[in-house]
């Protein structure tokens, strides 16, 4: 199964309109995760996760950028979602003018309580034995 993303608030994800983009993902206990992300990018950025998600199941670093290597805990949020059947959600949250994607970002992180955002970074040969708990 291949991580998907949906549209249902009609945001504009053309390339150089700002917008702000929601993750959320229940575990097995129930517990729910959050992330807010930002770009300015369109939706290549949003097609990016899907491409983390497959490189962590091929056991591939995140990047080969020295220093980039390392994965963020939403990523690894993601990654468990889909090989368990959790329930997520990913999807374009708001259009932001660019210059305040930095503000409005901080301000819905700290609305939403999204903890995935100050997660832990991790290497992928550490997936199947870190549980999202871990990086928080």
């Amino acid at each position: 199964m291949a991580l998907e993303w949906s549209n249902p608030n009609e945001v504009d994800i053309e390339k150089g309109a700002g917008f702000l983009y929601f993750i959320r993902v229940y575990d097995c206990d129930g517990i729910e995760y959050r992330y807010i992300g930002k770009t300015k990018r369109g939706r290549s950025r949003l097609r990016e996760y899907r491409r983390n998600v497959e490189r962590i199941f091929d056991g591939k670093p995140r990047r080969v950028t020295p220093g980039q290597e390392r994965y963020r805990a939403v990523h690894l949020a993601l990654a468990k979602a889909i090989e368990n059947g959790w329930c997520y959600e990913f999807y374009p949250l708001e259009n932001v003018a660019p210059e305040k994607l930095n503000t409005i970002e901080k301000e819905r992180i700290s609305e939403l309580g999204c903890f995935l955002n100050v997660g832990q970074s991790w290497e992928v040969s550490r997936y199947h034995e870190l549980n999202i708990r871990d990086l928080l």
